[in-house]
């Protein structure tokens, strides 16, 4: 294949090609060093040093992301429109330097804790363009009988990052302070992205020539851009009038409400259980590599299985890690349950983001996505702020723990109301991604 191809936009490469596998790459580290990986692994780590720096309670302090939750429904349809419509790479280069930036701004926080808050929700602004759904838009161009794996690849990569970040994180905290754990974000942040963006992300088709390129693959027998379910909403107005969006809007609500009242808490669980900071940081990094197996096992299932019945699967095996956690057992019990609860919870990205791709049109993903975000973040931005709350009003995660079990059975029985196709959509009844 002429390597010209993927900048010519009348050549369009085929997919599950080396270019694609190379494209996937720079994703990958995008995705290893992205806001996801670098603050959402470590968010919890930063509970007890900021309380005790700052004067700050844990409560406060996970009620930024409450505040996020409420930004949201403002920022995410408009970041999946700008998804849909504007060239990737640029958007990409320019998130990355401006998260980059924003980490570093992490580490002059003050007194205030509003200024903390304010970074946070800025950060959700910076972080739209190199976001996983930025790459995971990109990645789906990419790749047609592959995709599952492609997909399952590109967040376990992302869980890659939850494996080591924690680790250096907690290092730098305890021998130089949170603030220059901040600045060593913004710079890995800066220089990883930023080469990976610069030398390997490419988009497989150009805004501009998505209708060139589709005539062109229909007239020479070339590859074509992946063909849009026929039937499925094509608007924003639509979304909220169909009813497979909004069951799966339930799903996602639902585990995101149980998983991020455990996950942002974790390490301040474990050392209130007695851990030591080390400890806590290194079953931080067992979720990561519970979460890294659950991607890959995800995205290679997710092409040979109904989505829908892999789905209900990640629902309830973390549930029953959940209760484990709650019942004790002791502290290395508790470690190992959080690392099946990472195996499981792990792959939810991939199946969710296969979900959205099987019921929607690729010409309408970003939107897709970037409108369930919404559900999501009503769970994993409420969860963290009201198991704070419960730690704080009784001393313990107890409550928590059996609030965030009762959400992931009740995902489960969302996941066994979506249908596993669009109607009409799929009579060969093959997952998407198998079909060729």
């Amino acid at each position: 294949m002429n390597p010209s191809a993927e900048q010519d936009p009348h050549l369009v490469p085929a997919p599950d090609t080396p270019a694609s596998w190379r494209t996937l790459a720079g994703s990958g580290v995008l995705a290893l060093f992205g806001v996801s990986a670098l603050y959402g692994s470590t968010f919890g780590l930063f509970l007890l040093p900021l309380q005790q720096g700052l004067g700050w309670s844990r409560g406060e302090i996970a009620f930024s992301l409450t505040l996020a939750t409420l930004f949201t429904p403002l920022v995410a349809p408009l970041t999946g429109w700008v998804i849909d419509k504007v060239p990737l790479r640029p958007l990409i280069l320019t998130g990355v330097v401006l998260q980059s930036a924003n980490f570093a701004a992490f580490s002059l926080m003050e007194g205030s804790v509003w200024a903390y808050y304010g970074l946070s929700l800025l950060l959700m602004l910076t972080a739209a363009g190199a976001s996983l759904l930025s790459l995971a838009k990109l990645v789906q161009g990419w790749f047609d009988k592959s995709m599952g794996r492609a997909l399952g690849l590109l967040f376990a990569c992302g869980a890659v990052g939850a494996i080591i970040h924690p680790l250096w994180t907690q290092a730098v905290i305890t021998h130089f302070g949170w603030r220059q754990a901040f600045l060593v974000m913004g710079v890995l942040s800066l220089l990883m992205c930023g080469l990976a963006a610069l030398l390997l992300v490419r988009e497989r088709v150009p805004r501009s020539s998505h209708t060139v390129a589709a005539a062109q693959g229909n007239s020479t027998g070339g590859a074509s851009v992946p063909s849009p379910v026929g039937s499925g909403p094509r608007s924003m107005a639509a979304f909220l009038r169909d009813s497979i969006w909004w069951k799966l809007a339930l799903f996602n609500m639902l585990f995101a409400l149980g998983v991020g009242a455990i996950f942002m808490h974790f390490a301040a669980l474990l050392q209130d259980r007695g851990a030591t900071p080390g400890q806590a940081a290194m079953a931080m990094s067992l979720v990561g590599l519970g979460g890294l197996l659950g991607n890959v096992l995800a995205g290679w299932l997710v092409d040979r299985m109904p989505a829908a019945r892999l789905a209900m699967i990640v629902m309830v095996v973390p549930m029953l890690a959940t209760l484990v956690i709650y019942a004790g057992g002791g502290l290395w019990v508790s470690i190992a349950a959080a690392g099946l609860l990472g195996l499981c919870s792990g792959g939810d990205n991939s199946v969710s983001i296969l979900l959205a791709r099987r019921y929607f049109s690729a010409e309408t993903f970003g939107r897709a996505s970037a409108t369930q975000m919404v559900a999501v973040a009503a769970g994993g931005g409420v969860s963290p702020w009201l198991a704070g709350l419960v730690h704080d009003r009784t001393g313990n995660y107890d409550l928590a723990l059996l609030m965030a079990a009762a959400c992931m059975g009740g995902a489960a029985l969302a996941a066994a109301w979506l249908p596993e196709f669009r109607p009409g959509e799929a009579p060969t009844g093959k997952p998407v991604g198998a079909e060729g």
